[in-house]
């Protein structure tokens, strides 16, 4: 997922501030001067006074449960955690009902990337009170942290109840559906978003690579030139349409599209790669070179383009170097056939027929067995190749 969703939403869940009492409950009275006392101190964001004075509190009433919630968001301000955490799990030992101890246990644990905590907390929130709308879509972002997505889009749909439309929880919804695989529903939430904020590049961006990955190539190619032309230099839309024109087989379209990424990212590897890949297709073995050696000084392991840098230095007649990277490519990815096929090609040409042999029965090997596993999926009732 290019970003994560509702972002927007973290300092709000995560710089709460402790409650005021409004009306004081009996179980608190006898501490009420001291809860005076910390309110003022947190009002000045005089966190220390304040968690004295809710610590006293508590000691004072230990049945008053508000300054032990209140106190804990003081030692979360404090970036206490382990005080947070007691202060609240004290809170609910003695109310296992109470909402805002549960609420910010999971606002605690999710501060510390304990999304499996945050999650369990968040839920036991949503118990008490079903209809809160923050609890909610941190419980959103908890999932989506922890790769949870089918639970987290089923909890997007219900704040969608919950809440009018907006732009924000509908991208977030598509981007989960984008990593489910769920390409309609993908479409479907991104196109109710650009309802809401049509000028949004990124959501235009989104779009495009669902409707590509659905299998609508003109309509995604539509929406990324619309994302480049909304933001020219939103980072991976130049590269995103770039990969649209090369499914669509239009090379110079493709290049200018990846060369426009680089200028903008000049970092992204897969753009150099693609740019790379382009040149040595048009034989343009100088230009080819150059950017598949940026691109494996960038990402030694970045086996496809070791593979066809080293088949532009076979065509340029440096054999030994491209014998180099192919037995670094066969390193790489020792079960792949093609890498092995085009090293015993390599070592042919150098009149390394024994070896030339040997690499050429492996990949057939693998090719054989790769075949075989790939028959053997597709009779499964769901396959996954």
């Amino acid at each position: 997922m290019r970003t994560a969703p509702l972002l927007s939403l973290i300092c709000v869940l995560l710089c709460a501030t402790p409650g005021r009492a409004q009306n004081i409950s009996p179980e608190c009275v006898p501490a009420q001067e001291q809860l005076k006392q910390a309110e003022s101190a947190a009002a000045q964001n005089d966190w220390q006074t304040a968690s004295n004075r809710y610590w006293t509190a508590a000691q004072i009433a230990p049945a008053c449960v508000e300054a032990l919630v209140n106190l804990g968001v003081t030692y979360n301000r404090l970036n206490q955690t382990d005080n947070a955490i007691k202060a609240f799990k004290d809170a609910l030992a003695k109310n296992p009902q109470l909402f805002a101890a549960h609420l910010n246990l999971g606002i605690t644990y999710f501060r510390i990337s304990n999304y499996d905590l945050a999650k369990e907390s968040l839920r036991n929130a949503l118990k008490v009170n079903a209809d809160h709308t923050q609890a909610r879509q941190l419980l959103v972002l908890s999932l989506t942290a922890l790769e949870q997505f089918k639970e987290a889009a089923t909890e997007l749909e219900q704040l969608n109840k919950l809440t009018p439309p907006d732009a924000a929880t509908m991208v977030a919804l598509g981007q989960i559906y984008l990593r489910l695989k769920q390409y309609r529903d993908a479409v479907s939430s991104f196109e109710k978003a650009l309802q809401l904020d049509p000028k949004a590049a990124k959501t235009h961006l989104l779009l495009g690579e669902a409707l590509d990955n659905a299998g609508e190539t003109d309509r995604a190619t539509a929406e990324l030139k619309r994302a480049t032309e909304l933001d020219p230099s939103l980072p991976e839309a130049h590269y995103a349409l770039g990969h649209a024109f090369l499914k669509r087989g239009n090379l110079d379209e493709a290049l200018a599209a990846f060369q426009k990424e680089l200028e903008i990212n000049p970092g992204m590897v897969l753009a150099r790669y693609q740019a790379g890949a382009i040149y040595f297709q048009r034989d343009k073995l100088d230009e080819a070179v150059s950017e598949l050696t940026k691109v494996i000084e960038a990402d030694p392991a970045f086996r496809p383009a070791i593979e066809t840098l080293a088949q532009a230095r076979l065509k340029q007649g440096s054999i030994n170097e491209a014998i180099t990277l192919l037995e670094r490519a066969v390193a790489l990815a020792p079960t792949w056939p093609n890498a092995f096929a085009l090293l015993g090609r390599a070592y042919t040409r150098a009149g390394r027929r024994d070896e030339a042999k040997k690499a050429f029965a492996t990949a057939q090997k693998l090719s054989s067995e790769e075949r075989k596993r790939l028959e053997k999926a597709v009779t499964k009732p769901n396959p996954e190749l």
